[in-house]
């Protein structure tokens, strides 16, 4: 534990009726954080793996999403943690929602062979609703070091059905892509609001952009807006046509790279 998070306040003391009791700086823990408990839950993973009854050389390990609730930091002593432990396991399943930590195995794994990475995809219907299936993981995904390239494709070639969970994903996807191309391109200490009036563009759409990315994404108590269905496509569409339009350089690029892909196949 002292390894994993860096500090010793945290201790495990053999309890006389059998199992341990945590302690923090000599205290009986009454609360951890849920960092904390990632941690403890991983190392008592990893530790079990060499127990005597598990030949990890002839054994199949699957780990599900370890570093959730873990900050960034442990995030890269969690991946070293489970990398060691793994390295001579016949076969391995790492499952995660964490895209840092998807690139480190990316990075590790691409050095060995006999790997396949997949993810698992939604798709909507107005007959079935919501269907999740497993699909091979996005070039776009295992190319970039950020997930950038990726959502800008999912905004590229999103079409709605009419649905509301066709839509629901699209504002929180909408946002990620404009704050970070707010970022390099108005690359102040601004918030959003500010460094979009500095950009060159229709004021009517930049608003619109604006209350869409920001109101939608986040929860406002106010309940589900039945709106979002037809603003999410017109307001995607105003923001690819704002970065084209603003820095088409960059905007041609992502498009190049993405209509390659589509011609290909």
């Amino acid at each position: 534990m002292q390894t994993f998070l860096g500090r010793n306040e945290i201790t495990f003391e053999v309890a006389l009726e059998g199992g341990y009791v945590i302690k923090r700086s000599g205290v009986t823990v009454k609360n951890l954080s849920e960092g904390e408990k990632t941690a403890i839950a991983f190392v008592y993973f990893v530790v079990h793996l060499k127990d005597q009854n598990f030949d990890v050389a002839n054994g199949i390990i699957v780990v599900d999403d370890p570093i959730s609730s873990l900050d960034s930091n442990s995030l890269f002593q969690a991946f070293a943690f489970l990398k060691n432990a793994v390295k001579d396991a016949k076969q391995i399943f790492i499952l995660t929602h964490n895209f840092n930590f998807l690139k480190l195995i990316l990075n590790w794994l691409n050095r060995t062979k006999n790997h396949q990475y997949y993810m698992i995809k939604n798709q909507y219907t107005t007959v079935s609703g919501r269907t999740a299936f497993i699909s091979e993981l996005d070039k776009e995904l295992k190319d970039h070091e950020s997930e950038y390239h990726y959502l800008f494709k999912v905004l590229y070639t999103f079409k709605s059905n009419g649905s509301i969970a066709s839509v629901y994903h699209i504002p929180n996807i909408a946002r990620k892509v404009l704050d970070t191309f707010l970022m390099f391109r108005v690359p102040s200490s601004e918030n959003s609001y500010e460094k979009m009036e500095k950009l060159t563009f229709d004021e009517n759409k930049k608003t619109s952009i604006y209350k869409f990315t920001n109101d939608q994404s986040h929860i406002t108590g106010d309940g589900f807006d039945p709106s979002l269905v037809p603003e999410a496509q017109k307001n995607v569409q105003y923001l690819l046509e704002m970065m084209k339009e603003v820095f088409p350089e960059h905007y041609q690029i992502l498009e190049d790279q993405f209509s390659g892909q589509q011609s290909s196949s």
